[in-house]
């Protein structure tokens, strides 16, 4: 396992001591040893703690869901709750509390954040050890700066996390007439009548998760080779999979994503040609022109209301 520092941390026998600091932040890393034990206890704060070895169980208000390798572990605020390791197969993981401070600029937010054990394969797009190991990092240094460069990374997980588990059935916005448009100002924002939806076949949880991840990244630049990596796939594996469960090709899938995103800008502001490419995720107005019009049968400027 890869730590933040060359000397790992020391084997544990008992929970690392509850320091959030004055920004409500508290991130952590813990190598349970052979001895470890945890008394029950609750949090003023939500919780969050992935699993990097080992297995166990998460034992609670909730039951005792089982967590291991790569898992991720929800608790909320006043849950009770311990771990248990498995014999022989201490835990290791990163954690990382939250204060309910941080969450109230959005009013009941914290309300919709998942809770329990959320499965590996559900989460593994989201690069979750790369992004806490990081938020470590920043948190250890503790001045202004990091301090908010870590709150900031804190709330962006959570979010991120909350959109990939609670975003279901997710659908591709696709756009109906492919190959012609008679009125391209139908397609708004607010029509579902101007939206097709692609076959959906089997679930896999892993497309699925990538596929949720997608629908709030597609502007980001990006391959197909990163997408495969993403998802701990071969290219030709992820690409595979990918088609069976969209019945498209990465590339279409998230150009569409783009178009969509650009049509309702055309459509509600008044930016230019230029300005939507690249927010859309595009790298240059010719490639913009020459998408828009595949897809969709007209050129941008049509949809200008």
């Amino acid at each position: 396992m890869s730590n933040v520092s060359d000397n790992p941390p020391p084997k544990r026998i008992a929970p690392v001591e509850e320091r959030l600091d004055e920004s409500g932040i508290w991130a952590f890393e813990s190598q349970h040893g052979d001895e470890f034990q945890m008394d029950f206890t609750r949090h003023r704060f939500i919780k969050l703690l992935l699993i990097t070895a080992g297995a166990g169980v998460i034992e609670g208000d909730w039951g005792k869901p089982v967590c291991k390798k790569g898992d991720l572990v929800v608790v909320p605020a006043e849950m009770r709750h311990k771990i248990v390791d498995s014999h022989r197969q201490p835990i290791s993981l990163y954690g990382l509390g939250i204060a309910h401070k941080l969450f109230r600029p959005v009013d009941r937010v914290a309300d919709t954040f998942p809770s329990g054990v959320l499965p590996a394969q559900q989460l593994g797009p989201l690069r979750l050890e790369n992004r806490l190991r990081r938020l470590l990092y920043t948190h250890r240094k503790n001045d202004p700066l990091h301090r908010l460069a870590s709150v900031a990374a804190a709330l962006d997980l959570v979010a991120q996390v909350s959109l990939a588990v609670t975003t279901t059935g997710f659908t591709v916005a696709e756009l109906d007439q492919a190959t012609a448009i008679d009125d391209p100002q139908s397609f708004t924002s607010h029509s579902d009548e101007s939206l097709a939806v692609a076959p959906r076949t089997e679930s896999d949880p892993m497309i699925e998760t990538y596929l949720t991840w997608l629908q709030h990244n597609f502007f980001e630049p990006q391959s197909i080779a990163d997408a495969a990596r993403a998802c701990g796939m071969s290219r030709r594996g992820f690409t595979t999979a990918f088609r069976h469960h969209t019945s498209r090709t990465w590339l279409d899938h998230v150009n569409r994503l783009r178009v969509q995103h650009a049509i309702t800008l055309l459509q509600t502001t008044n930016r230019k040609m230029t300005s939507i490419a690249f927010q859309c995720g595009f790298e240059d107005l010719s490639t913009f022109y020459r998408v828009m019009h595949r897809i969709t049968g007209a050129r941008p400027g049509a949809f200008r209301l």
